[in-house]
């Protein structure tokens, strides 16, 4: 198989290649005007990064053996215009070789009808946490948790994508790779998570956590912290260096995902990390002067007994953020199982006071973030006055569909803020006006039909008491909202049991997102939210709504080309 395009000088081939057969001819190789530039003669049987860069102008022709070979992932891009364009990627399904356009990339997410139109998703492959959030040169920066290889957890990987309006993204080269080759090794583990912050000279600086090579899930492996600091146009690290190894006291094999910031009042950068402190999951707080040499502060939170007592195991993907002058901690707990409802995955939130680093917790009990359990992982950037997060919409009991090309979504953008009793609540940051296709108003009763169905929509109302919103999809399975009594549930009918609910005596408002089967509910101002990922409806046939009039907002696909 072959493929020609122009190239110019400086122009990058990324691609990631393993052999399936002994070939006697080289597995991939580069032309440039005719002449061999660059090729594979051999590889192993596991899948190896490859990259080479042009230094001309002229034709590049791409040939490949795909009957003694595999191509997980392959694109090509230029510094000049990746800022603009992003990567452009090579196609190789199907033992072919194509340069994908923009209507490339549409008709191959049309061809999944469970590719949501709203949330972000990765082209193919294992999609997890958000990574290193931040904003930068009036862009948004979304890096995250991938494996290109296929579309279940294996090593994990950074990949990257840039956007204007948190909507519309531009794929760019992945940024952060496993230490070592851990295929090779039969091991798990790799560049885990991770945040960001801009320095004083503009610098973007990184710190994650690498796992490395793990023969084991749930104990025994080793974590440590890492540093770098990325290329102007974030193609990859200009250095990388280890900045914590040692483990304090107490603290076992959990030592990850650290989240780092300069705290201008003790003039000092802290990292906490998530951990398991003599079997307890808590949060570590580190502290330096530079950013780089880190010294163990103290342990700044640890969970109450509950969660070690129902299946908790430690703190992971912890974030800590001041809002409106109070200190916010985000709580993700592996492990734990509610003994109520059997929910798991579940997100919580502690406000309180952070002085002389030192946190606090207020009177306020702990805040279940989250009723569903397809919101996780959750990270935060901005200042006090805008701050916005983005969660994993996936749930690990819940798979997606085996002929899937990518698995993983990240929630809608939403917006923080704290209401009047000191709740941390969450609204969606609403996709731009230029994706909205129609409005419809609908009285209460009312029955929404259309046969075409609606990929994509919002649905606002402010009800005076009891309500129950019934979305009808195209396989004739219900989802239903409704607030009856003291309880908000969410549930697909005949298939749920009614777990995923909030205490809510009453309710003024709701905001409910449906995309492609991805559901987020936002109830009076965000203080009570719900995610849940259905597979069983791909789009809204009929919408009803009683207890309340409604308007129904439909979107276009962020990826259409009209």
């Amino acid at each position: 198989m072959s493929l020609s395009f122009n190239i110019k000088q400086g122009q990058r081939i990324d691609l990631w290649l393993k052999a399936s057969e002994p070939a006697a001819q080289p597995l991939f190789s580069i032309r440039v005007n005719g002449q061999v530039v660059f090729k594979i003669q051999e590889a192993p049987r596991y899948f190896q990064y490859f990259t080479w860069t042009s230094f001309q102008d002229g034709v590049a022709t791409l040939e490949w053996l795909p009957e003694y070979s595999e191509i997980s992932l392959c694109y090509t891009w230029h510094p000049d215009s990746l800022r603009a364009r992003g990567v452009t990627f090579i196609a190789t399904a199907g033992q072919d070789l194509r340069l994908m356009s923009g209507q490339d990339i549409v008709d191959e997410y049309l061809r999944e009808p469970l590719r949501p139109a709203l949330h972000f998703s990765p082209r193919t492959g294992w999609m997890n946490d958000p990574n290193g959030l931040h904003y930068k040169n009036g862009e948004w920066h979304l890096f995250y948790q991938y494996h290109p290889h296929s579309s279940q957890w294996g090593p994990m990987h950074w990949n990257h994508a840039v956007s204007r309006d948190l909507y519309h993204w531009r794929h760019y080269p992945v940024f952060l790779q496993p230490e070592q080759n851990l295929s090779a090794l039969g091991a798990t583990g790799g560049a885990f998570s991770g945040s960001a912050y801009i320095d004083k000279q503009g610098k973007t600086r990184f710190w994650y956590t690498e796992r490395l090579p793990a023969y084991d899930l749930y104990r025994g492996y080793r974590e440590v912290q890492k540093m770098a600091v990325a290329h102007d146009d974030y193609d990859k690290p200009e250095w990388v260096k280890t900045v914590l190894t040692d483990l304090p006291a107490g603290v076992d094999c959990d030592f990850r995902d650290p989240k780092v910031w300069y705290e201008e009042a003790d003039a000092t950068f802290y990292m906490i990390l998530g951990a398991s402190v003599n079997g307890d999951p808590a949060m570590l707080l580190f502290h330096s002067a530079d950013s780089e040499r880190l010294t163990f502060h103290h342990v700044l939170y640890v969970a109450p007994g509950y969660f070690r007592e129902n299946g908790g195991r430690c703190v992971e993907c912890p974030d800590f953020f001041c809002l409106d002058g109070v200190w916010v901690l985000i709580i993700g707990v592996v492990g734990y199982k509610e003994p109520t409802t059997g929910r798991h995955n579940l997100l919580f939130a502690q406000t309180g006071t952070f002085r002389n680093g030192y946190f606090t917790p207020s009177e306020q009990p702990l805040q279940t973030l989250d009723f569903g359990t397809d919101f996780y992982a959750l990270q935060t950037w901005g200042e006090d006055d805008r701050r916005i997060g983005f969660a994993w919409l996936y749930n690990w009991a819940t798979q997606k569909p085996v002929d899937s090309a990518y698995s993983g979504e990240m929630s809608l953008p939403r917006r923080f803020h704290l209401n009047a009793q000191q709740r941390l609540c969450m609204m969606p940051e609403l996709p731009p006006e230029s994706l909205v296709v129609s409005r419809h108003a609908l009285d209460d009763g009312d029955i929404w039909v259309n046969e075409k169905g609606c990929k994509a929509g919002i649905v606002t109302f402010m009800p005076a008491g009891g309500f129950r919103l019934t979305l009808t999809g195209d396989s004739g399975q219900q989802i239903i909202l409704e607030q009856e009594g003291k309880n908000l549930t969410l549930y697909e009918k005949g298939r749920d049991d009614g777990r995923y609910r909030a205490p809510v005596p009453s309710v003024s408002d709701v905001t409910l997102c449906f995309d492609a089967g991805i559901v987020e509910v936002f109830a009076n101002q965000g203080s009570v939210c719900g995610t849940r990922r259905y597979y069983s409806c791909s789009q809204l046939t009929r919408i009803q709504l009683s207890g309340a009039p409604a308007q129904l907002t439909q979107y276009r696909s962020t990826y259409s080309q009209e």
